[in-house]
């Protein structure tokens, strides 16, 4: 069980890089320990924990990847529409006007106690399964400080996972599933 526990810990780390494929993959997993009677606890912050760990690194790596991921040097003459999309990303963050203004607009919101608070929700927002945890990332780094980010992840994968594992638990003891 310790083995199919560590699995599970590197399948959610990695899931942000492949989420269409991994994401159900880690739930399949989470389920399939869930029927095989582990501690529901244990699970939850074995799930939480390496989400919450694949989202600092995401942080703490974006800016190191995202400029290196011109695929193609002319994005008219690139057909995949994959490099297409990420060297219309990097063009429009090397611009550091249009970035500027938009933050000089969040810096204001951020002045008062409101907006600090919005900000914060909207964090939490981010990290429950509605935006890819890259994206999300992307969007709230500088604008979060990087404890209140945690503070954040940590709340949006516990709504996320916590439910999803004690739903799993109750329905398996509802309809007696053994092992």
């Amino acid at each position: 069980m310790v083995v199919q526990l560590i699995v599970l810990w590197i399948i959610i780390i990695v899931s942000p890089l492949v989420p269409p494929i991994l994401v159900p993959l880690s739930y399949s997993m989470t389920g399939a320990l869930v029927v095989q009677k582990i501690d529901p606890w244990i699970l939850s912050f074995v799930s939480v924990a390496a989400a919450v760990l694949a989202d600092i690194i995401i942080w703490k790596m974006q800016n190191f990847v995202i400029p290196r991921m011109t695929i193609g040097q002319d994005p008219l003459e690139d057909k995949n529409i994959f490099s297409r999309i990420i060297n219309k990303m990097n063009s429009y963050f090397k611009k550091e006007e249009r970035i500027g203004k938009l933050w000089l607009k969040w810096e204001k919101y951020l002045e008062k106690k409101s907006g600090r608070i919005i900000t914060f929700l909207f964090a939490i927002f981010c990290y429950v399964p509605v935006i890819p945890d890259i994206i999300a990332t992307r969007i709230l780094y500088k604008k979060i400080k990087f404890p209140y980010f945690i503070i954040a992840a940590i709340i949006g994968k516990s709504i996320t996972h916590i439910p999803f594992i004690f739903l799993g638990k109750s329905l398996a003891q509802l309809l007696h599933l053994q092992i």
